[in-house]
């Protein structure tokens, strides 16, 4: 498998959009859907005890990966984490397996962003991973969709290849691109068509184009010091950005860089060959499960009395809008289904152990998606909307309504009549 599109016209794509950086700047101009994801995770405190670690079913291949990274590498171990779980659920879309809910069926796809300093290895780790994840012959087992520079291509891409997985390095600057590149834009609604799972379209002089049948995974990979000058905070929070998933791969300061100058030098002892038997022995049993062809998993009661459970308590308090809550929480079942074939589980019945573990994924990535936020200034906003408050409380005491003006003239960081406005449809 050779995941990853490198394209050194996408070098100049900042200059193709100037996203606004910090969430006051921009917060006027938001959608209602994105003023109300602001709303959302100025509410969402998060699970600050999480540990993404404990998403990996005990006993897995995937456990034999990351434990492999962590005794090999400084590598952080969120990046083989993400790549495997991104194959597995490209291999099951290309199997055509699907999974229902209230009578309609899904496949298992997953978008996710990850977010990784420069240098920290974020293309070894998914080739390490993609080449492990072969079949006996060393073979790559997932149809790999190439990105593209059109929406001509991308669309004669996705015909080719319908199912598998998508990876694609600097993701950053092709969602730069296709919101702010003309020829580029349209690739926008095709990936909002996929997403829903109905129909991709596109008309050309010749004739219509149509694609009935597709299911495909994307991994983006991106520096993150470099996403927030590609994707502004408008971007992130409309509609669009909401249907990746984002997480953050950080290095582990137990694990110093000085201390692997060659990863994997010591391959070859029994220990480390030892893990990857049982890793290759476990992947190649999830390859013959002939169930998984065309499968059409369902969830047993457990397992959506649990999903409901959770879908209530993570985000009831937060008041986190539907249009958010529901594309992160729906992606559970997705994972859900992943973790059930990686825990090697017999049959297409999801228990609760694999829903506990997509939920898990979920809260991560909801803690992800704020940290995020917290870089485009959700911090300094949550300051200046307590500044706020506390004029209004003022004035209300001395029987005076809150208006504009007194935010304009009360806190330095507002700047006009429209920013301030903005900052009361925030207040509690």
């Amino acid at each position: 498998m050779s995941p990853h599109v490198r394209n050194n016209s996408l070098k100049g794509a900042k200059k193709a959009g100037t996203p606004s950086p910090r969430l006051l700047d921009c917060l006027s101009g938001l959608t209602q859907e994105g003023q109300e994801t602001v709303q959302a995770f100025l509410s969402y405190q998060g699970s600050p005890d999480w540990d993404g670690l404990k998403v990996v079913p005990p006993g897995s291949f995937l456990e034999e990966i990351i434990e492999l990274f962590r005794r090999e590498t400084d590598i952080p171990l969120e990046l083989p984490l993400v790549a495997a779980l991104s194959i597995v659920s490209g291999y099951l879309n290309a199997l055509g397996a699907r999974y229902e809910i209230s009578g309609s069926l899904y496949s298992p796809k997953l978008w996710t962003v990850v977010l990784a300093a420069s240098g920290s290895g974020k293309t070894f780790a998914t080739d390490k991973v993609a080449s492990w994840l072969t079949d006996a012959d060393g073979k790559p087992v997932v149809p790999e969709l190439q990105s593209a520079s059109s929406a001509a291509q991308f669309v004669a891409n996705i015909q080719q290849v319908p199912k598998g997985l998508m990876v694609r390095d600097e993701f950053g600057q092709f969602l730069n691109q296709i919101q702010h590149l003309r020829h580029m834009e349209e690739i926008k609604d095709i990936l909002l068509q996929a997403y829903s799972g109905g129909a991709i379209t596109r008309m050309t002089k010749e004739a219509q184009i149509v694609i009935q049948d597709h299911a495909f995974s994307i991994l983006g990979i991106n520096v993150g010091e470099t996403f927030g000058d590609q994707i502004g905070a408008e971007s992130l929070v409309d509609g669009f950005a909401q249907r990746y998933n984002f997480i953050h791969a950080d290095r582990d300061p137990k694990r110093l860089t000085q201390d692997f100058p060659i990863y994997f030098e010591d391959w070859d002892c029994p220990a480390i060959q030892s893990r990857y038997a049982r890793l290759r022995s476990d992947w190649l049993k999830l390859l013959s499960r002939s169930e998984f062809e065309d499968a059409s998993f369902v969830f047993c009661p457990q397992a959506i009395d649990l999903f409901k459970d959770s879908f209530r308590t993570l985000f009831i308090e937060a008041e986190i809008p539907a249009s958010f809550y529901r594309r992160a929480m729906f992606s559970a079942f997705s994972y859900a289904v992943v973790f059930h074939a990686i825990a090697g589980n017999r049959g297409t019945r999801i228990e609760r152990d694999s829903m506990s573990l997509a939920v898990r994924m979920v809260a991560l990535h909801l803690d992800q998606a704020r940290r995020l936020l917290t870089s485009y200034g959700l911090s300094d906003l949550e300051k200046t909307v307590q500044k706020a408050e506390t004029i209004r409380d003022r004035l209300k005491a001395r029987g005076k309504p809150l208006k504009a003006r007194d935010l304009v003239s009360g806190i330095r960081e507002i700047k006009s009549a429209a920013q301030a406005h903005s900052v009361m449809s925030l207040m509690k």
